[in-house]
């Protein structure tokens, strides 16, 4: 900083930078009483247009803030006439002029105030001033980041404003609309949108110009590519509840409200949407039904937590959308590399097969390159960036506008198939299923001589899933890989990448302290499992020798009661079911724990023991309600004895709302089950149950 600067600032620092009528203007300005904030000016109108913020914004730029056309008019107008258009272009610190603040207005008559004023100001000039050359109007000037109002609008998603400027530099032949389009070289309207997620925006601009789903930013990126960046804007990554997926389905989506009061109706008639046919404004009003929306509306005003589900279904379908639009102009999957040599090349292990031999050769061959997997980072295509994050929703319009891209190979040697089965999104491997395209890319081997067997047994992109624990996490890990290796052909099994390691090699080596955790805590798991349904068992040992009501010459007085019987059978059972998981626990403590024993025993084994036990805990709870019905005789109309056997049934509907999960899983361990069956069981058989049910 120079000695001026500084002298500058020591100056600033003596005095005062705002008048008291300033600072009484600001706190009206800030408490949105207008009405006292323009006769504090109107008062104070050689400060008019000073310094009102540290922003550097005066006082009609502070005035837009306001949303009232009448008094953005008066404040212009309380400028003498040869000030006045020094008023309009005056800039604030960061170069914006009161129609760069207008945009962030919801009513557009603010600009037609602006553009009214400086209407008048260029005809006096020109009746003045005959063949002077005409001034810039406001709609082009640039603030210091490069951005016309109209850019800023499309930045910011003000759709309403965005269209009422375009109508503006339409109608007066304000220069080439494309300038407008762009802050630089680099970044556009589109680009700027898409990155806002202002996606109705987006829609808009690619239809007024198709040429900008074309473009690319500094880092070479289209909007698509940008797009495919967002799997959090897309339904298949919104992780809802079954009642919140429910709602959301309910939600209507033929059309959304947007913020500017206008009804953008992007869903029906989509095909003459998106080719220009026909604009969004002259569709019918019976294409939403007035009374679903109408009753959704009212409930979204009500209820903040639907209303926010609304908003998200909006833009779930305006990104859908613009993926639809988007993917039409993507060709980059054309430029593939289907015929280098590694595609089908087999390298097998080096002889003598030592195991640990041939880890520590590819281990030192891993040092001395030191090179870091960055590849997949690299690829610019969308689809295979769309395959990455699992957005099926830009897969499946990719392929079904260009059913050929399925078989892209990067100059890596990566297809769809590989990228998606490296980041583990199954969701696109049913895709390529569908489409009957496994057999023609499962074959594809890398530049580093990987097969989809090496990339689904590498963590260099591993996402832990919604699981249990640690185990679950690796059972899940070898349960993609033994599905994998199941798709590809016996012989890829014992296939090399360059470092010399076989898939399985790479599978040991890299789920080490997976392993470790996973061991850690199941024995962690088991200790306190086994400790708890001892506990259990204690007590309904207990409880069998002291029945509820004791007993007359050894015969339990509540013999021939039913409830009884019930406790009877509930403690038994809940004794035996506990015994039994102490049994099942104390074999997982027992067990090796090694690396595919995680792949189907020790999980079984835990899922039994925790069956075991909530069974136990349950029974123990019935048994428990019924020593209360037996012991603690009320009389069903007095309150008290309705309030007390709630409390008894208490714990059992809380316990059984809370294991409801335990209830799902039980059902797929049945599926699983029937799937092991069928293969035993004759076909016909199989055939015959399938009929019945």
């Amino acid at each position: 900083m120079s000695e001026m600067e500084e002298r500058e600032i020591e100056r600033r620092e003596e005095i005062p930078l705002f008048s008291e009528k300033t600072k009484l203007a600001q706190k009206s300005a800030m408490a949105n009483r207008w009405e006292e904030f323009k006769k504090i000016m109107k008062e104070d109108k050689e400060n008019l247009l000073k310094w009102f913020d540290l922003f550097g914004n005066n006082a009609i730029h502070v005035a837009t803030r306001s949303n009232n056309p009448k008094l953005l008019k008066e404040l212009i107008e309380m400028v003498p006439i040869e000030d006045r258009w020094q008023a309009m272009y005056m800039e604030n610190r960061q170069g914006n002029t009161i129609l760069h603040e207008i945009v962030f207005c919801k009513k557009v008559q603010m600009a037609d105030v602006v553009f009214e004023k400086e209407d008048e100001l260029l005809q006096q000039e020109e009746e003045v001033e005959d063949g002077v050359e005409k001034r810039a109007s406001l709609i082009e000037h640039k603030n210091r980041r490069g951005e016309t109002p109209f850019f800023m609008a499309a930045m910011y998603g003000k759709l309403k404003m965005l269209k009422h400027m375009a109508n503006r530099i339409a109608t007066h032949n304000m220069g080439n609309f494309r300038k407008h389009l762009h802050r630089s070289e680099y970044c556009s309207a589109l680009h700027a949108s898409v990155i806002g997620q202002y996606f109705d925006v987006a829609i808009w601009l690619v239809r007024m110009d198709k040429e900008l789903a074309l473009e690319k930013d500094e880092k070479g990126s289209t909007c698509l590519q940008l797009l495919s960046k967002m799997p959090q804007v897309f339904r298949s990554h919104a992780h809802m509840g079954l009642i919140k997926s429910l709602i959301y389905t309910l939600l209507p989506d033929d059309g959304y409200e947007i913020e500017d009061g206008e009804t953008l109706c992007l869903f029906k008639h989509k095909t003459d949407l998106e080719n220009g046919k026909i604009d969004e404004r002259k569709l019918p009003k019976s294409v939403i039904s007035k009374i679903n929306y109408k009753f959704w509306k009212r409930l979204a005003t009500e209820f903040e937590g639907l209303d926010h589900m609304w908003k998200q279904k909006k833009k779930h379908k305006l990104a859908e959308s613009l993926a639809n639009i988007l993917v039409q102009y993507d060709l980059s999957w054309q430029i593939s590399h289907n015929d280098h040599k590694w595609i089908t090349l087999i390298t097998m292990p080096h002889l003598p097969f030592n195991v640990a031999k041939r880890r520590r050769l590819s281990e030192s061959k891993r040092q001395e390159r030191h090179k870091v997997d960055k590849e997949s980072l690299h690829e610019r295509i969308p689809l295979l960036m769309a395959a990455k994050t699992g957005i099926i929703e830009i897969v499946e319009k990719i392929l079904e506008a260009n059913p050929s891209a399925i078989f892209h190979v990067t100059k890596h040697g990566q297809n769809i198939l590989n990228m998606a089965i490296q980041y583990r999104q199954k969701k696109v491997i049913r895709i390529i299923r569908k489409k009957g395209a496994l057999e023609s890319l499962f074959p594809q081997i890398t530049d580093k001589g990987r097969t989809i067997l090496h990339e689904v047994a590498r963590m260099d992109y591993y996402k832990p899933g919604r699981l249990a624990g640690v185990a679950f996490q690796l059972q899940d890990e070898l349960r993609w890989y033994d599905k994998v290796r199941k798709m590809v052909p016996e012989h890829y099994n014992m296939h090399c990448d360059i470092d010399g390691r076989t898939a399985e090699d790479i599978l040991e080596n890299e789920h080490v302290e997976m392993l470790r955790e996973a061991q850690k805590w199941l024995k962690e798991t088991a200790q306190s499992c086994s400790t708890v349904s001892v506990l259990v068992a204690t007590v309904v040992f207990a409880a069998a020798y002291t029945v509820p009501g004791g007993t007359e010459n050894g015969t339990p007085v509540f013999l021939h009661s039913q409830v009884f019987l019930f406790f009877t059978i509930m403690d038994v059972v809940a004794l035996a079911t506990s015994l039994a998981s102490v049994v099942v626990f104390l074999s997982i403590l027992t067990s090796p724990c090694e690396l595919w024993d995680f792949h189907k025993s020790l999980p079984r084994k835990l899922n039994l023991g925790f069956a075991l036990l909530l069974i136990s805990l349950l029974t123990t709870m019935l048994a428990f309600s019924a020593t209360m019905l037996l012991t603690i005789r009320l009389e069903w109309k007095n309150w008290t004895s309705s309030l007390i056997y709630s409390a008894a049934f208490f714990p059992v509907t809380i316990f059984a709302m809370i294991q409801f999960p335990v209830y799902v899983m039980a059902r797929l361990i049945v599926k699983q089950l029937w799937k092991k069956l069928k293969k035993v069981l004759p076909i016909r058989l199989v055939k015959c149950f399938k009929n019945i049910t």
